[in-house]
């Protein structure tokens, strides 16, 4: 017998014979070198193709794993490192970084209180605490930076100036007029007065002096109101803060002449300007553009800067003449930025809020979830919609109110369903939800109504609603529609029941009266409007089903 050495590549050690193979082993073995992981295939063609010859060479299988019958050699290590076993332990598996759990754990609980307490004190101060006036879009940018040129001259040169803020709600106007005095060198004496609250010049007046004395610590005109003391230092409903003196009403001259003599600049904020407007002669308007227009730089006086901010933009042509005179025209428009990556970074922002925690999992926890909140489609997607709808700061942040009030240690991440949600939550509400439940008679008088509409009658009465159901139910019976061998009309309805119907409207605020009762006047003669539209009837008549009623209201159209 021959011995034959077969040496291969560096794949696979070299496997001796003992005998001379056969012809179909030595063509097999001339073909070019395969993989490592083909040697026990093909030590098992050799078997089969001479069992006698080999069945001293190769070992005995032990192991239903390929790599455990081969030689102990480096080329094994890396293949069994690279193939774990299957029966390896689940415990000794490394945890996946992207695994978020569905509860939170125990011991982070009293993170997710603390990120929630981040997340809504960011959001309270996301828009006055902005890095970069760039952030407030190009538009408010612009009035930021006028401005402040306007108040740096007021307290840097004693300039007296006034000047209008106009724009939307939630544009940003008292977040630009804050920001801007912010950003003074020095801290002038504001003053902030409301059209909703000072109803008229008098409440002004003694907010204006109650400021001041706070602000100073001074008290103006004390000599007016000294009888009253005695009185006030046995009331028990007093407030235990310093007294304030206010003058009276007349004095409204003297009192804002004195700004410009105090200790430092003033500015006055007045928010819905348009509102002061409205008060008597415009007193309060003359006597503050008066006294900024009178205000020189050189005279020895500090000086003083009048802003109005408020959401209409004819609030100029509603001051008098001898007010508007006295007024410098500066207008300062703003608007809330439209960029979609201007909301989706506010958002981030206000999510992304940094906490100190000692628990070390969280903060990889929190900005993972995070990430994926972000990337989410269907989140872009409200985002965008929303964003469409309105650009009012305030609804962005009602929303965001929501998402983070929904947060629990059941689901302490937010999601898509919690934010669509909170969205639905800011939409205006139906105010006649139950329209489809109300009886039949009740919504032949409503398309009764809808038809009076229609013929140019915004005003009516139960009699020609009256009338225009019995021409209907005479039309029905006299041509019904034919479905399935029947016929369908309208139902008849007697005066009573139609008449009390129409008072449950009445009570239900969906007929409104349109002129004061008067005896002189019958029920049925009294004159009323419909509070629903021609598509609030038509959804209350679909969700009814009937085919009557739907073919009478497409009348109406």
């Amino acid at each position: 017998m021959h011995s034959v050495e077969i040496s291969t590549p560096r794949l696979f050690p070299k496997i001796t014979f003992t005998a001379s193979p056969g012809p179909s082993t030595r063509q097999y073995l001339a073909k070019t070198p395969t993989a490592t992981t083909g040697v026990a295939h093909q030590a098992a063609e050799l078997a089969a193709a001479s069992p006698s010859r080999t069945q001293n060479v190769l070992p005995p299988q032990t192991s239903p794993n390929r790599t455990n019958q081969l030689p102990s050699t480096p080329i094994k290590d890396r293949l069994q490192s690279k193939s774990p076993k299957k029966d390896q332990p689940p415990a000794s598996r490394p945890q996946s970084p992207t695994r978020i759990p569905r509860n939170l754990p125990s011991h982070l609980g009293t993170c997710l209180s603390l990120q929630k307490r981040a997340m809504l004190l960011e959001l309270q101060n996301c828009i006055i605490e902005c890095d970069e006036d760039s952030s407030l879009g190009p538009t408010n940018t612009a009035a930021s930076q006028q401005l402040k040129d306007l108040l740096a001259g007021t307290v840097t040169r004693g300039e007296g100036n006034s000047c209008f803020v106009l724009g939307p709600r939630g544009s940003g106007k008292t977040a630009i007029v804050d920001r801007a005095i912010a950003s003074l060198n020095q801290t002038p004496i504001v003053i902030r007065l409301s059209g909703y609250t000072e109803l008229n010049d008098r409440l002004a007046l003694r907010e204006i002096a109650r400021q001041l004395s706070i602000q100073t610590g001074k008290t103006y005109f004390g000599e007016l109101n000294n009888d009253n003391d005695q009185e006030d230092d046995d009331n028990p409903f007093l407030d235990a803060g310093p007294s304030i003196d206010i003058p009276p009403p007349s004095h409204l001259p003297a009192l804002v002449s004195t700004l410009t003599t105090l200790s430092r600049s003033v500015v006055v904020v007045l928010d819905a300007v348009d509102l002061f407007a409205l008060h008597a002669r415009q007193a309060l308007l003359y006597c503050l553009l008066d006294t900024a227009q009178s205000c020189r730089v050189g005279q020895g006086h500090n000086g003083i800067a009048v802003i109005g901010v408020t959401t209409r933009i004819d609030t100029i042509n509603l001051l008098e003449k001898r007010v508007k005179s006295r007024f410098s025209g500066r207008m300062l428009r703003t608007a809330a930025p439209t960029e979609l990556s201007f909301w989706m970074k506010l958002i981030e922002r206000v999510l992304r809020a940094r906490i100190e925690t000692p628990e070390e999992e969280w903060e990889p926890l929190w900005t993972l979830t995070i990430d994926n909140f972000i990337a989410d489609g269907k989140v872009l997607k409200q985002i965008r919609e929303t964003v469409a709808v309105t650009h009012d700061i305030r609804v962005l942040r009602r929303i965001l109110v929501g998402v983070i009030a929904a947060l629990a240690p059941s689901s302490p991440f937010p999601t898509c369903a919690q934010l669509v949600s909170a969205i639905h939550a800011q939409r205006i509400r139906d105010p006649f939800p139950h329209l489809s439940t109300l009886p039949y008679p009740s919504i032949c008088l409503l398309i009764a109504a809808a038809h009076a509409h229609t013929a140019g009658h915004d005003a009516i009465t139960f009699e020609m609603l009256y009338d225009a159901f019995r021409e209907q139910y005479r039309a029905s019976a006299a041509a019904p529609i034919q479905i399935a061998g029947g016929s369908i009309g309208v139902s008849r309805c007697t005066r009573e029941v139609l008449m009390r119907e129409f008072e449950r409207l009445i009570g239900e605020k969906i007929f409104i009266c349109v002129a004061p009762s008067s005896t002189s006047i019958a029920p049925g003669f009294a004159r009323y409007r419909s509070a629903l539209t021609w598509d609030d009837v038509k959804r209350a008549v679909d969700k009814m089903g009937k085919t009557s009623l739907k073919k009478w209201l497409t009348k109406a159209q």
